[in-house]
């Protein structure tokens, strides 16, 4: 870490070391491809095919990639070209990982979304973004396309799975649809440099409009060397078990691992007992969570043989997890644990808490998020957390005022505030701005408020995050309501028309998981909503709200 500026202590200083290796994610594929052409590479925990129809389901890292470009002619027939974004709002599946390859190593640019989010909010990314492709999950198709039309994008629209089984209407891309295709690549596409954009990562803004983070194929190379090199070795003979969703933490370290040699199983849906049984079934030895993925695994994993065997690393991040739940997970994976704490702005890892950290038994030591990551440069200005290096963004998609908000200096504001103890371990203790974590996912409060506010009956609306025992935060909404002052539950039809308004705009996650009536909003010298004051209004009603029903993560 780099001395600080305004005052504050930080740590001991480190020096970034350089980053060996392929300096773009296209060679990063193309390395793999040549070193473990006939290992086995790729297949779905979830379907038994996938594409070659072995009885053992699995591809080689040489049918991934002739998949690939495939799957690259595909996308230029759609009008996809160099530099083009492409949209891929899909569940874990062998298809998104083929098409990640394909994406990433045709020199086309990745935008990868939960396929959770609704058709409106993919299509406002996919317009902001101009994407010329839009792949999507089937029976999505229609209402994307119109979320499309509404936003003014003219995207073409895909529907994409691992299978189909009778599926009729528009034809759904799958590994064996490619598989069986004869299109060749294009020609001529240039191979991407190390300073080209590689994709976009979709974060929320302050304002409720979604900003694109811009990673550059040498930024994430540098993150994959990084990564990598605070995880026990990972290459052929390992597999991982990709539950986290792909679109997010977890995609990033399975494909980390990916272009070091070692397989994937994909799994769509988490389930903590269908998770320890894939384990058993497929050897996995690296296991990458989601914190409430990791909480759940550890009590699913307590009525079972503890510690779960063949297990040699579980990254985890994305939101903080309480010692209280990781004091289990560590006895059902003794020595694997690693937490990863970064950002889409600056890639994870930044801080790392390591296995021997969780194993240790030191008081404080699991509440805390690590020791800064080699060649990490880090510093706190004003309790605020700053990093500087090859790993953080190049800035945000055609939005040149918040990319010059964002740096000091040219050190990147994470707006994390933290504390740093003599022994060099980072405390997160807030958020200098509004962001609600809630289960690994960023949600900004107006996002959610520009939805609740519109409702029959409400006069005013805000949102804040409130500790959840599940996921972290949860969003909890604070509603006033027409026909002067009221405490308490919202109506029954204030509710369910809330419940509405949410199920039409916003993802499962998105939603409040409570809804609290309040007489008035507190609000600042300014005008605006002093959310400090509504969470300590809010705290003690979390258990007598009207609640909403959630998707799980």
């Amino acid at each position: 870490m780099s001395a600080p500026d305004h005052g504050r202590a930080s740590g001991p200083a480190t020096t970034p070391r350089p980053v060996s290796g392929p300096a773009t994610v296209a060679e990063q594929f193309a390395r793999a491809e040549a070193a473990y052409g006939d290992r086995r590479a790729l297949r779905s925990a979830d379907v038994g095919h996938p594409a070659t129809g072995s009885a053992a389901g699995w591809l080689t890292f040489a049918q991934v990639a002739e998949l690939a470009r495939t799957a690259v002619a595909r996308l230029a027939v759609l009008g996809a070209g160099p530099g083009d974004r492409v949209v891929l709002a899909l569940p874990n599946s062998v298809l998104l990982r083929v098409l990640d390859r394909a994406v990433l190593g045709s020199g086309l640019v990745r935008v990868a979304l939960s396929p959770r989010l609704h058709p409106r909010e993919i299509a406002g990314i996919a317009a902001d973004c101009g994407a010329r492709v839009v792949c999507c999950t089937p029976g999505a198709e229609q209402a994307v396309r119109a979320a499309l039309a509404h936003a003014g994008a003219s995207a073409a629209v895909t529907a994409c799975a691992d299978d189909a089984p009778g599926r009729t209407g528009s034809p759904v891309l799958t590994p064996a649809v490619l598989a069986a295709a004869s299109t060749p690549p294009p020609p001529g596409w240039p191979a991407p440099a190390p300073a080209d954009i590689a994709m976009l990562m979709y974060s929320s803004g302050t304002t409720g409009r979604p900003k694109g983070v811009v990673v550059t194929h040498g930024t994430w190379a540098a993150q994959t060397v990084r990564a990598l090199g605070v995880l026990p070795p990972v290459g052929p003979g390992d597999v991982v078990l990709a539950v986290a969703p792909m679109s997010h933490f977890g995609g990033s370290i399975g494909l980390d691992c990916a272009v070091s040699g070692a397989a994937t199983v994909t799994m769509s849906r988490f389930d903590a007992g269908a998770v320890l049984d894939a384990v058993e079934a497929y050897g996995v030895t690296v296991l990458p969570l989601a914190p409430v993925m990791l909480e759940r695994i550890a009590r699913a994993a307590a009525p079972r043989t503890a510690p779960v065997p063949g297990i040699r690393a579980v990254p985890y991040g994305g939101s903080p997890l309480g010692a209280e739940a990781l004091a289990p997970a560590a006895e059902v994976f003794p020595g694997a644990l690693t937490q990863f704490y970064g950002l889409a702005e600056a890639l994870a890892p930044l801080t790392v808490l390591a296995p021997a950290d969780h194993d240790s038994g030191v008081p404080g030591r699991l509440a805390s998020a690590g020791r800064v990551a080699d060649g990490v440069e880090l510093r706190l200005a004003d309790g605020e957390i700053e990093v500087r290096g090859d790993t953080v963004m190049a800035g945000y998609w055609n939005r040149p005022e918040l990319t010059a908000a964002a740096f000091r200096d040219g050190w990147f504001r994470t707006g994390d505030l933290a504390e740093i103890d003599a022994d060099g371990y980072v405390r997160l203790t807030g958020r200098s701005g509004e962001t609600i974590v809630t289960g690994g996912f960023n949600v900004q409060p107006a996002e959610v408020e520009r939805v609740l506010a519109p409702v029959a009956g409400v006069r005013e609306a805000a949102v804040v995050g409130l500790p959840h025992p599940e996921w972290g935060e949860g969003v909890t909404a604070a509603v006033v309501l027409d026909g002067g002052p009221r405490t308490g539950t919202p109506g029954e039809d204030v509710l369910a028309a809330l419940a509405r308004a949410c199920a039409g705009a916003l993802a499962g996650y998105k939603k409040p998981v409570a809804v609290h009536a309040v007489p008035e909003i507190p609000r600042n010298a300014a005008g605006k909503t002093d959310r400090a004051a509504l969470r300590k209004l809010l705290t003690g009603r979390s258990g007598g709200s009207g609640r909403s029903e959630r998707e799980e993560h």
